[in-house]
């Protein structure tokens, strides 16, 4: 199972950076946000849909037999045995606000643990990952 996981980080640290440089785009051009509220407190913005649709269509071009839990659409059944966790833009008030305290997260969940976990703050072009019995590493 190593090296599926070890797979499965690399790729998901490429998506997280790939994911975190179009929600950057957004974030630079914060005047074009369309924003909408969830609730009290929990608004989306049509960045966090896209960046979602985009890690979405690249999990499933790389792992297409995974599942995916997002928040922003519906949920995927995979038949893997392994589930990607998505957060596609963490800190939306401070995103829509145009404070750069946000950042993309992807997690992977096999046998109702936590395999691997990546978060990339773009702002700041930091990229915190860890996997099980890997350790935990910032670059």
């Amino acid at each position: 199972m190593t090296s599926e996981l070890d797979t499965r980080l690399d790729s998901a640290k490429t998506i997280a950076k790939g994911a975190g440089d179009m929600a950057l785009d957004f974030f630079q051009d914060i005047g074009k946000l369309i924003i909408e509220s969830k609730g009290v407190q929990d608004m989306v913005s049509n960045a966090d849909r896209d960046v979602e649709t985009f890690v979405r269509e690249e999990l499933a071009k790389h792992f297409p037999d995974d599942g995916i839990v997002g928040e922003e659409h519906a949920n995927v059944e995979g038949t893997s045995g392994y589930t990607w966790v998505i957060d596609p833009i963490d800190g939306t008030a401070n995103f829509v606000n145009n404070i750069p305290a946000w950042c993309v997260i992807l997690a992977c969940v096999h046998d109702d643990e936590t395999k691997i976990g990546v978060i990339y703050a773009p702002w700041n072009d930091e990229l915190f990952w860890g996997g099980q019995r890997q350790g935990r590493f910032c670059q």
